[in-house]
């Protein structure tokens, strides 16, 4: 009967889709009823969830199984069994978690003359009692959540508990929780099961909030995942992760909190490097005020419940980076100046010029950032009749922050006020849900949900003006160029930091808007062993998308000198053509997903259980990019391809062992999809080459002009129209002009990014096999292992279509490019397709232990070997090709990924004790020591345009490393660097030596006569310490208490400022160790030679540079400091 089942409901599977959204939200209570070791048909089995009083009903079947699905997540619950001939039973306590069906074998006795009222027991004393997830998860209770030190109030705090969890916090990054070494954006964040995930992928995460979407103290318990073999769990190859609201109960319940944090509560000093140059940070006056509450209870009592949670969070913040005289911690270096730094001196001449020169406010040193974040989440519950319950969830969130933009240490530069951006996020979320009990087998469930999210990205100043960057040399150095070359004249001098004013190239035309609609369906029959559900799901999505790059112009002036003037040496611009109006431009697509899918649970023996299933994805919609005709010409196919009729099948299988009482044994194989964020399609819909168009324009060393498909007078008269008496509010027409002749151009056709036809959805296996033994010889302390495997079966790869290999190979023997059209053409077709190469392999280890009296203990290690292609760590397709180490020149290498943590050891203490009455004193301790990032060493072309070494464009320092057999590798010679004035600073032999003693300090030696493999190099390990305590306080009213806590975070440094730093290389996490040319014919070292000019000429010998700044890394200096914040909390 059970094969009958089963192929029965396959039949139906076959017209049912499912999707994203079908994870589950409820739990299950299952198990056996046995009287001395035989099955109990015909019980009555009664389950009860004692705050609600909320009760599902069912009998055992002939073999005395049961199974009561749709619950309420949490608890406690009690099972209530009654049976004729037996004393009754009830087990109490037991506490579900969402998705993991809890275990409850009941013993029931025989009835007796003697016998007295029913045997109550506790779930803990039962063996074999208890739930576990057949994939790795960890799950927080309300009670953990409320112990964590978090002064951010951030879910992510929570997410880094997973061992196999990595928050990485950089100073312009932001917050982003990567699992399993895997790209952070490919998460998927769910509340109540719906997917709140920033679908579009701007957010670096996967999260469509800064924090979190939802309160803190509304989350009643929470999960996070990397293999879960319940295939209702979809879209996503990261991490899943899920929330579950608190629901109302038949007590009011409330809470309220106000907490605060700032300046005087803040550490200052740290030990000194890169970035802090005294170890002392100065920190501006700021504070921190958090405040919020939460109420809930019932309407009609055992009927309708309600629960409302607010949070407001106000937080000036100070930006590290800055000048010698004004930084939060960062000092951005310009070694050339007096001090070795960018000064205030510096920064005042520009912006006094800005002023005088072009009208323009340009701002100061931004310092604060005026952070603001409010999330509301309301939910309503109610018991509609004895079988059926319905939900209704609503989430509001809104929040914003100032960043600065382009301030770096590494290339030296700072952007002011006016080159900062507020960034925010509107979302509004609503949801429906309904269980069904038809009968004692069957159920379903219903769910509708409606999203619709806002993005901001606004200039502080305002639009209006365009980008400038200002080197801030006094003079120009292009007249001697020395070692720049003909970079000269667009790179800032040796030694010199640059400024940046005006609103950056990405805020100028910005905004963002998606909306979501959708529904799920499910039908769940549980009969004898089998558990089996089939759901439908259907999701439709609308983005608008402006984004257009340059919109108002970005300009470069060489020197303060040509900045004085008026007189730029390069302008980049794109807008919309031929309207000139960028909104023309946005991305307008909407696309529809479906999903469908059949899973049983079956519990083969009461020992050992399986789940298989099988889901089905695929995307529909009729949007489609702009055609261009030239790029279909240029390159055999259209660039109107889109995800629209494209699926992915995943099957799974899963189980969990339990051979003996003490060890279960769980793991699983399948096929996972989803998480690519839809930011990666709007790129074709961005970038046709056909509703916008793109120029650079730049002056030469020697006064003349580069403009694209212009030569003579007529590239004269453009470069002059473009670069001199600029006033930044207005693009000459001169160039509009010129932009708008572009369309149909076959020397230099404007920049297109596409979709490839044979584009897969991105999907790859998983395996986990999971151990935990807690034998009662050792006193309860648990012992648990993971294993974790991945194989990438498609990924995203980026790529320029718009170039080929040309059969002429670097001295290493690397693949040379040339552009199909001609080397000038410095714009590109970025094609987004696939590559399977990817892998990982993660072993974990952890212990854990509960004491009677209030302490808990426990410790994880971590160990990760992952590798994979396509970083993929950024929105635009451009810098998602640029932002890599390359090998080949066209495409990223394979190799470690850059999220990878090959160690990590995490641990926890928590000690939870009433020394009077039952008002508790908390200490909760959560730390980490792991590794730090990896990077790259690169070496930088020292082209501006198309590289003349490799034939490709954009970022000319993701070359990887080619590192010399030894002084005299006859692949290598060196050059001198000359300084503006024409005077040799640094001897070819000297650069040599220099470039030599790096080899051997870094580990780069090992490499010696190789390339240097992608992430072969680690930043420093690093320690951080998080402390919460609490101290609960009596109020006298009605049960009511009275809480203080206090939050540190990275409590080391408190303790000795020469701990708890962060020190690590920056995004993109490629360091240029040297600058490179090609010689047409070997030289020695000190030779002077001319070097080649085209990718098409011979390259037989590389000629090594030095650097534009020496390799260094960055101390993180708010995230190096210790922070307190401090609070009171009053509870009812």
């Amino acid at each position: 009967m059970r094969n009958h089942l089963f192929l029965g409901a396959a039949a139906v599977a076959l017209i049912a889709p499912m999707g994203a959204m079908a994870q589950e939200t409820t739990t299950v209570v299952r198990g056996t009823v046995t009287s001395g070791g035989t099955a109990v048909a015909g019980a009555r089995v009664t389950v009860t969830n004692v705050p609600s009083g909320t009760t599902a009903e069912t009998v055992t079947g002939t073999d005395g199984s049961f199974n009561l699905s749709g619950l309420r997540v949490g608890g406690p619950f009690t099972v209530a069994v009654a049976a004729d001939g037996y004393q009754g039973a009830t087990v109490t306590d037991i506490y579900t978690v969402i998705a993991q069906p809890y275990d409850v074998p009941v013993e029931l006795a025989l009835a007796g003359a003697d016998a007295g009222g029913d045997i109550v027991v506790t779930a803990s004393s039962i063996a074999g009692a208890g739930t576990q997830s057949m994939g790795p998860a960890t799950v927080l209770t309300a009670a953990d959540i409320a112990n964590v030190a978090t002064i951010n109030r951030d879910v992510r705090d929570l997410m880094r508990r997973d061992p196999f969890a990595r928050l990485d916090d950089t100073p312009s990054g932001g917050r982003a929780v990567s699992f399993a070494g895997q790209n952070a954006r490919f998460n998927r964040f769910s509340v109540d099961g719906v997917p709140v995930t920033d679908n579009f992928g701007l957010n670096p995460d996967g999260l469509p909030t800064r924090r979190s979407p939802i309160p803190l103290d509304a989350i009643g318990q929470f999960q996070t995942k990397v293999a879960p073999y319940d295939v209702r769990e979809g879209n996503f190859q990261g991490g899943a992760i899920n929330a579950i609201l608190k629901s109302g109960t038949n007590s009011f319940h409330g809470t309220g909190f106000y907490s605060y944090s700032s300046d005087e509560l803040t550490g200052k000093k740290t030990k000194a490097g890169p970035g802090v140059p005294t170890g002392r940070v100065t920190l501006p006056n700021f504070k921190i005020e958090n405040y919020g509450a939460q109420l809930a209870g019932p309407i009609i009592k055992d009927k309708l419940f309600f629960m409302v949670a607010g949070e407001r969070i106000r937080a000036g913040t100070p930006i590290p980076e800055g000048t010698a005289e004004t930084n939060a911690g960062t000092v951005i270096p310009s070694t050339a100046i007096a001090g070795g730094n960018l000064t205030d001196a510096v920064v005042n001449q520009i912006t006094s010029i800005a002023q005088s020169r072009y009208g323009y406010d340009a701002g100061g040193v931004l310092s604060n950032s005026q952070d603001k974040d409010d999330r509301l989440a309301a939910r309503i519950d109610a018991n509609l009749s004895d079988t059926q319950r319905a939900s209704l969830t609503y989430l509001y969130t809104k929040d914003s922050i100032r960043f600065n933009q382009n301030a770096s240490t590494t290339a030296p530069s700072l952007g002011l006020e006016s080159n900062g951006y507020v960034a925010s996020n509107r979302l509004h979320t609503g949801v429906f849900q309904l269980n069904s009990d038809w009968s004692d087998e069957f159920s379903t469930e219903v769910r509708a949900f409606y999203k619709d999210y806002k993005r901001g990205q606004d200039p502080i100043l305002g639009r209006g003006f365009a980008q400038f960057q200002v080197c801030a040399a006094p003079t120009s150095d292009r007249a001697n160029p020395g070692s720049q070359g003909a970079a000269a004249s667009t790179a800032c001098a040796p030694g010199y930091a640059s400024v940046y004013l005006g609103p950056d190239i990405s805020r100028q035309s910005n905004a963002l808007t998606s909306r979501t609609y959708g529904g799920l369906v499910q039908a769940r029959l549980s009969r004898d062993d089998h558990d089996l559900r089939i759901f439908a799901d259907f999701q439709d999505t609308k983005i608008f998308n402006q984004f257009l790059q340059r919109s108002a112009g970005d300009y470069y002036f060489d020197s303060i000198a040509d900045f004085a003037a008026g007189n730029a040496q390069r302008l980049r611009y794109q807008n919309a053509v031929p309207s000139l109006v960028p909104d023309d431009a946005a991305a307008r697509f909407r696309y529809q997903s479906y999903a469908f899918g059949i899973q049983d649970n079956w519990r083969v023996t009461d020992w050992f259980t399986l789940d298989y299933g099988i889901r089905y994805d695929m995307y529909g919609g009729n949007s489609r990019p702009a055609a261009n005709t030239s790029f279909t010409n240029r390159l055999g196919f259209t660039n109107q391809a889109y995800i629209s009729g494209r699926g992915v099948v995943q099957p799974r299988i899963g189980f969990e062992l339990k051979p003996i009482d003490d060890l279960s044994v769980r793991g699983g194989v399948g096929i996972f999809s989803g998480g690519s964020p839809d930011v990666y399609v709007s790129n074709s819909f961005s970038n046709t080459g056909f509703l916008s168009n793109s120029v650079d324009i730049r002056q030469n060393n020697d006064g003349g002009y580069t403009v694209p498909s212009q030569t003579g007078g007529a590239a004269a008269t453009i470069g002059q129209a473009a670069l001199t008496n600029v006033n930044g509010t207005a693009i000459p027409g001169a160039v509009n002009t010129y932009l708008q002749s572009l369309t149909g151009s076959t020397t230099s056709p404007a920049l297109v990014n596409a979709l490839d036809p044979n584009f897969k959805l991105p999907s790859q296996w998983r395996s986990t096999l999971s151990f935990d033994y807690a034998p009662d010889a050792l006193g309860g302390i648990n012992f648990g292992a993971d294993l974790f495997y991945s194989a990438v079966r498609n990924q995203v790869f980026f790529t320029d279509a718009r170039v080929r290999a040309n059969g002429l190979l670097t001295p290493d023997g690397r693949a040379r490019y040339s552009s199909i059209t001609n080397f000038a053409d410095t714009n590109y077709d970025l094609l987004l397709t696939n590559t399977k190469k990817g892998r990982s392999y993660v072993a974990v280890a952890r212990a854990d232990k509960t004491f009677d009296f209030g302490l808990s203990a426990g410790a994880s290690f971590t160990y990760q070997d992952i590798k994979d292609q396509a970083p993929a760590t950024s929105s635009t397709a451009n810098s998602n090709y640029g932002n890599g180490a390359f090998l080949d020149a066209n495409g990223a290498a394979y190799g470690i990924s850059n999220d990878q943590v090959k160690y990590n050891i995490k641990y926890n203490l928590t000690f939870d004790h009433a020394f009077f009455g039952d008002y508790k004193t908390t200490f909760a301790l959560f730390g980490e020591t792991r590794i730090g990032r990896p990077y790259s060493y690169t070496m930088q072309d020292t082209s501006n345009a198309r590289s003349p070494v490799f034939g490709t464009v954009l970022s000319s320092t993701r070359y990887l490393l080619y590192v010399p057999t030894g002084i005299d590798d006859p692949r290598v010679s060196y050059g001198s660097t000359v300084n503006s004035a024409g005077v040799v600073t640094q001897s070819a032999e000297s650069v040599r030596d220099t470039f030599n003693a790096l080899i051997e300090s870094s580990g780069l030696s090992k490499y010696r006569g190789k390339i240097a493999p992608r992430n072969a190099f680690n930043s420093k390990w690093f320690t951080r310490i998080d402390l919460h305590v609490a101290q609960q306080i009596p109020t006298g009213l009605f049960g009511s208490r009275f809480e203080i806590f206090g939050d540190i975070e990275n409590v080391t440094n408190l303790l000795n400022k020469n701990w708890g730093q962060i020190r690590e290389y920056t995004f993109p996490y490629t360091i240029p160790a040297v600058r490179v040319q090609c010689l047409a014919t070997p030289v020695a070292t000190g030779t002077t030679a001319t070097p080649i000019t085209n990718s098409s000429q011979a390259c037989a010998q590389y000629r090594y540079l030095a650097p534009n700044t020496a390799p260094t890394d960055t101390i993180y200096a708010r995230q190096s400091l210790y922070a307190i914040r401090v609070g009171a909390r009053f509870t009812f």
